[in-house]
């Protein structure tokens, strides 16, 4: 993103410009899929605001898919 916003805001640019196939595995609606962990500087975004968590220069998000065939 050019500049910083909230995840929710992150997550609408990853489904527009990175995301070429099947966004429905990583977003549902505006929120990421449930098993799907979300890091903010590799702390639970839970404890971060989730979605309105403001943006820092610096900050670190990582998504880890708990999903996995059996």
């Amino acid at each position: 993103m050019a500049t910083s916003g909230t995840v929710r805001q992150l997550l609408v640019w990853i489904r527009q410009n990175i995301l070429k196939e099947r966004p429905e595995l990583f977003v549902q609606g505006d929120d990421v899929r449930p098993g799907i962990l979300v890091l903010i500087n590799d702390a639970d975004w839970e404890l971060m605001g989730q979605l309105d968590y403001q943006l820092q220069d610096k900050d670190h998000v990582v998504f880890i898919s708990t999903l996995h065939g059996g």
